[in-house]
């Protein structure tokens, strides 16, 4: 994975769903839906626009294989995306799959209180690494 401190408040090395060449997909700690994640690029800049060709290439190859996982295994039927940057000054999108019901998985009952409108990213469950681990080892089998 190399040298990824910068990014460490997400934990790539146990929160980790999926490795790309550029990008770094980590399950959130917080999910305000089921299958939060976190897509970091793998180099520490503080800008988007400060992205080279062939990473921002990659960025759909990656929203493509993020997007398909959440349908399939969750019945996801949007996605919302955030890229705010104010506190972690590194490239990182935030990433909310939709539902338009509510999800029985993990002994939990999720529910996408604010669908159809806008997710309210602050709100959510604060999950134990163990459930985390139950949910990212799904969405990578």
């Amino acid at each position: 994975m190399g040298n990824l401190d910068f990014m460490s408040k997400f934990k790539p090395e146990t929160r980790c769903i999926k490795e790309f060449e550029y990008w770094i997909v980590c399950i959130r700690g917080k999910q305000a839906t089921l299958g939060d994640a976190v897509i970091i690029l793998k180099r520490e800049i503080p800008s988007v626009a400060d992205m080279l060709p062939e990473e921002a290439a990659e960025f759909p190859k990656v929203i493509k294989w993020y997007e398909e996982i959440c349908t399939k295994k969750f019945g996801a039927k949007k996605f919302n995306y955030f890229i705010m940057m104010m506190k972690d000054h590194f490239v990182h999108y935030h990433a909310f799959p939709r539902y338009d019901k509510d999800v029985n998985l993990f002994d939990i009952e999720w529910k996408d209180n604010d669908w159809p409108g806008p997710i309210n990213f602050k709100g959510g469950i604060e999950l134990a690494e163990e459930k985390l681990n139950e949910i990212k080892d799904y969405m990578t089998e």
